[in-house]
């Protein structure tokens, strides 16, 4: 159950983003102690920087548990992913490695939340539509217009209660979770801040039908396919809301203003 991005590829942290250092030897040693030394020491800097990254799944799993698992992940990016802002994108990847069993499922889905809020909060600066152009959804384009979602609009999907459980594991004494049932997540930096919500029936699959490029009409039907209790202005108003709509396309082109939406109805 893997979320993809829904903004110009396709359908997503840490409170903190830190590159990790270069994993650079030291100079004018050759006594080949101290390059080894420097190894483990990176290694175990990059140990606790996923830590930071992955903050909740720590958490869920315990810190004992956590750092083992991180040990057997930090010597496959050694050198390569190891270097940049993108440090610990792949270890979602590596725990789903790990098996198929329904547990390391629901922490593989946790861990893909925490993944696409940095994803999300290192996506481009681009403005967002305003609230005012949620009316011209409701003028009778919908059947040529096309959406154009903000580039850090991330879903995830999931057969667990992800959205409440990421919301229990903010703050010490979190509620007890009496229903267990799948939630879809929406992960999007909104006015600065990376956020997430729980999105509504349906909601995964209208907004995975946007970032294919398909029309506003298209994106109801799949939503409504998906959920039959799918409620189309709920999912409509969250697109404005929630700041997701960097522009629109109709037929000619981009349209960036309202009332070139308006015109084309």
């Amino acid at each position: 159950m893997i979320a993809s991005s829904v903004a110009g590829q396709g359908i997503a942290a840490a409170r903190h983003s830190i590159a990790p250092p270069a994993l650079r030897e030291p100079m004018g040693r050759t006594d080949g102690a101290a390059p080894a030394r420097s190894r483990a020491e990176n290694a175990v800097d990059l140990i606790e920087l996923l830590a930071a990254r992955y903050p909740v799944t720590c958490r869920m799993v315990g810190a004992d548990s956590f750092r083992a698992m991180a040990r057997r992940y930090v010597p496959s990016v050694l050198g390569r992913s190891s270097r940049g802002l993108e440090y610990g994108d792949t270890f979602v990847q590596f725990l789903r490695s790990r098996g198929a069993g329904a547990s390391i499922e629901y922490i593989a889905d946790i861990a893909t939340l925490e993944m696409l809020r940095e994803r999300a909060r290192r996506a481009a600066h681009v403005a967002s539509i305003s609230a005012k152009a949620l009316s011209a959804l409701r003028l009778g384009c919908r059947t040529e217009l096309r959406l154009v979602l903000h580039p850090s609009v991330f879903t995830v999907v999931s057969r667990f209660p992800i959205v409440t459980i990421w919301e229990n594991n903010q703050h010490d004494g979190g509620a007890m979770i009496s229903q267990w049932r799948a939630e879809s997540a929406l992960v999007a930096r909104t006015r600065r801040a990376v956020e997430v919500r729980r999105l509504p029936a349906g909601g995964h699959a209208f907004l995975g039908a946007l970032a294919e490029g398909r029309t506003v009409a298209a994106a109801l039907a799949a939503g409504m396919t998906a959920a039959p209790d799918f409620d189309a202005d709920a999912n409509l108003g969250l697109l404005v809301g929630a700041d997701l709509l960097s522009g629109f396309h109709n037929r000619d082109g981009m349209i960036t203003s309202v009332e070139a939406v308006g015109d084309a109805a």
